[in-house]
């Protein structure tokens, strides 16, 4: 009887392990197992990690806008000069317009020639008979627009003048520069003295210190021709009292070389 116990025992007890072991088999197989009401969820594998995140593409770079380009600057327009003067601004004797100084002068700066000079002038010499202007007049009539440099230059025409009433022609060389400074406020103002094809004398020399002098009140700048003479005797014209062209280009390059 006791062994028969012992042994329903063991039946038993067998039982109970196999049961035990089928409910384990049902909870892992099923992932779950209902309490109350609700379902508890067992854990897989691997829970609690931090997913890794799916790799992405190659990122496609922003392309850089394309430069507007810049237009070129316009350049920007030569000075204008105004030559006021005689029969040597005009250039008589030269072989041709381009070789007279205040051309040459010009194209050496840069500048744009207005030459309103006049033969037979002078800052009190003009001509009644036909309509020539003297140096005021010759300002006066020149348009003001866009004018940056005046230079006035000549005056052996006065010589006569100045022998009859030097205060005359001084006093007219100095209200010269004075129109000149007051129509053309912010231009840049150069005198060149006056010249002369015979030898140099006390008309030349009386002349050429009024024009200095006025243009150093007016702050203009002063170029003399006689200091050296700028004219010898193999650049006189064959008219006596005109020069060639390499007398042409001996006062231009003085001026140049006193206004650079």
């Amino acid at each position: 009887m006791k062994r028969w116990l012992m042994s329903g025992g063991i039946v038993a007890g067998v039982v109970v392990a196999f049961a035990v072991a089928i409910v384990v088999g049902m909870i892992a197989g099923a992932g779950g197992i209902a309490v109350g009401d609700g379902v508890v969820q067992a854990q897989p594998s691997g829970a609690g990690r931090v997913p890794t995140p799916a790799p992405t593409g190659t990122p496609t770079p922003t392309p850089s806008p394309t430069p507007t380009p810049t237009p070129p600057k316009k350049k920007a327009k030569p000075p204008v000069a105004l030559f006021v003067g005689d029969s040597y601004t005009v250039g008589q004797g030269a072989s041709s317009s381009a070789k007279r100084w205040s051309t040459l002068v010009a194209d050496e700066m840069g500048w744009t020639e207005l030459n309103v000079a006049q033969g037979g002038t002078g800052y009190v010499s003009r001509s009644v008979k036909i309509p020539k202007l003297s140096y005021g007049e010759q300002l006066r009539a020149a348009p003001k627009k866009g004018v940056q440099v005046v230079v006035i230059a000549g005056g052996q025409n006065d010589f006569p003048e100045l022998r009859e009433d030097p205060e005359r022609v001084f006093s007219t060389v100095a209200r010269a520069f004075e129109l000149a400074h007051q129509r053309f406020p912010d231009a840049e103002i150069v005198a060149v003295g006056p010249s002369t094809p015979w030898d140099i004398g006390l008309e030349a020399r009386a002349l050429d210190s009024a024009v200095r002098a006025a243009a150093e009140k007016q702050e203009a700048t002063y170029v003399s021709l006689l200091d050296p003479d700028v004219v010898p005797d193999r650049f006189v014209h064959s008219d006596g009292i005109h020069v060639t062209d390499k007398g042409y280009a001996a006062i231009a390059h003085r001026v140049i070389s006193q206004i650079s």
